[in-house]
């Protein structure tokens, strides 16, 4: 019965250690491509202009973003791209962190609390 009870304990420390040395996976996956013109129009009654030009390096984003109307959302930005998740800043420190989504050509998300769909030129 001890010898089946140390077994068991052996087995059970040996997957342990298989699961431990196991590299986790990058949670977003390489960055997506979201270097370019963009352009389209923020979401709802207001309907905005929007226009957003980025450059890109690795997962580092860099650019600029004019929401009609709205200063405290425009201006030069920086961020990074973590898979299909774009996150920014505006370099002013001005207004709200936008977080957008990217799928092949089309950006949403929102800047603030404005909602926006954009398509790359």
């Amino acid at each position: 019965m001890k010898t089946l009870s140390l077994v068991a304990i052996a087995v059970a420390v040996m997957c342990l250690a298989g699961c431990a040395s196991s590299t986790p996976q990058a949670a977003g996956g390489p960055p997506a491509n979201v270097a370019g013109s963009w352009s389209g129009a923020t979401v709802g009654s207001s309907g905005a202009f929007v226009s957003m030009q980025l450059t890109q390096t690795g997962a580092a984003v860099a650019g600029s973003i004019e929401i009609g109307g709205r200063s405290d959302l425009s201006g030069a930005l920086n961020g990074t791209v973590d898979g299909n998740t774009v996150r920014f800043k505006l370099n002013s420190g001005y207004g709200s962190t936008g977080e957008l989504n990217v799928k092949g050509n089309t950006i949403t998300g929102f800047v603030g609390s404005s909602e926006l769909n954009l398509q790359r030129k």
